[in-house]
């Protein structure tokens, strides 16, 4: 198995693997059937196009003249040399296209909005399949290079600071003269086609009131339409389940520690004690100042973590000479209480928890991570 590196494609440790044996090329997810997204739908960081394009090259360069058969996950291979050497050289270029055109665009001052709407398919790739955007768009991909370069800022000072959604929406209805005119006018749109407007004033409309229930069905309309005219599956998802939710009573929330047991086990000391940072509520926390060491027996781990300035920190392999308290607590133990199986003061009471110091500033420390309501809501204002 000969590896090539391909980091920073479409994963963060991504790599392709060629089996010289079977002259089986497998590229992972960096050249399937179809085009794929730059930043993903469920959120992560913005994948770089440009070194895409130059991993697939040097696939192509390093590989290509021997490789028979073409293979990727989620999709099904592709057989013979001349057909791919053809399809990587597609998607070379394809990514290269959508890197280079957006960057040539952003210099001459384009905002991410404008170079969405003119940014084509690659010349002569429109009936290569492979390169069509049945998940990632062109559209989506030229805003994920623009963000990787330049932000969300665009240049122009309107959007440095502009009113939060719900006030902003409250202002443009009353400008627009009240929610019923706003509504007809839409209908109108709705019968004219246009689909992509009509969501974007209905969407200020049930911002500016989320009981509009004309407002609702009339969005719901408007994301069910474009729901269908999407090439994109992962916009026809979006757009219905905006139907769906604009329909549908408010979901009942579901709080959780936002990590599951397994992946909570895997995280070294330091991402855990990172990770409980993104729990902390600050403006609950206030000026509170701790110091905590923390001591593992079963793994041989130390930690001494801070809380100050409505910020946790935490050095491994130290103990603070200063520390308020030093908890002697197994990893296992731990982690009950981080997912919220258990509490930290019930631990501390059975005994599965030591503390040398005070023990109310550990309890006082866990009753400042928030757990999050995963069903929040996507298309109206949050509850």
């Amino acid at each position: 198995m000969v590896f090539q590196l391909a980091p920073g494609s479409e994963a963060p440790a991504e790599m392709h693997i060629y089996l010289p044996q079977s002259r089986v090329l497998d590229l992972a997810e960096n050249a399937t059937h179809t085009l794929h997204n730059l930043l993903p739908f469920r959120g992560s960081e913005v994948r770089d196009a440009n070194r895409w394009s130059h991993y697939i090259s040097d696939a192509l360069e390093r590989f290509g003249p021997e490789a028979e058969v073409l293979i990727a996950q989620h999709h099904w291979p592709i057989w013979g040399n001349d057909r791919v050497q053809a399809r990587l050289r597609n998607q070379r270029d394809l990514y290269k296209y959508v890197h280079d055109q957006t960057v040539r665009m952003m210099d001459q001052g384009f905002r991410p909005a404008e170079i969405a709407e003119l940014l084509t398919p690659p010349p002569g790739l429109e009936n290569d399949w492979s390169t069509r955007g049945y998940y990632g768009t062109l559209s989506h991909n030229a805003k994920a290079v623009y963000q990787k370069y330049l932000g969300w800022y665009d240049g122009n000072p309107a959007g440095l600071n502009p009113l939060p959604p719900v006030e902003d929406a409250k202002k443009y209805v009353e400008y627009m003269g009240g929610a019923a005119l706003v509504i007809a006018r839409a209908r109108d749109d709705f019968k004219a086609g246009n689909y992509r407007w009509v969501a974007q004033v209905m969407d200020q409309v049930v911002f500016a009131d989320p009981t509009n229930s004309e407002a609702r069905e009339l969005a719901a309309r408007a994301f069910e339409q474009l729901g269908y005219l999407s090439e994109s599956a992962i916009w026809r998802n979006s757009y219905l389940l905006g139907a769906q939710e604009l329909r549908s009573k408010p979901a009942p929330s579901r709080f959780s520690p936002g990590v599951n047991p397994d992946t909570l086990r895997a995280m070294t000391l330091d991402v855990v004690f990172d990770y409980l940072g993104t729990r902390l509520n600050a403006p609950r926390a206030g000026t509170t100042q701790t110091v905590i060491n923390w001591r593992f027996p079963d793994t041989k781990e130390t930690a001494a973590s801070t809380l100050s300035h409505g910020a946790l920190t935490a050095v491994v392999g130290k103990d603070a000479a200063n520390a308020d308290a030093t908890v002697t607590i197994p990893r296992s133990v731990f982690a009950a209480a981080v997912l919220g199986e258990r509490s930290i003061a019930d631990e501390i009471r059975r005994g599965e928890a030591i503390v040398d110091g005070k023990a109310a500033v550990v309890t006082q420390l866990f009753g400042l991570f928030d757990d999050f309501d995963t069903a929040f809501p996507i298309v109206e204002p949050r509850r």
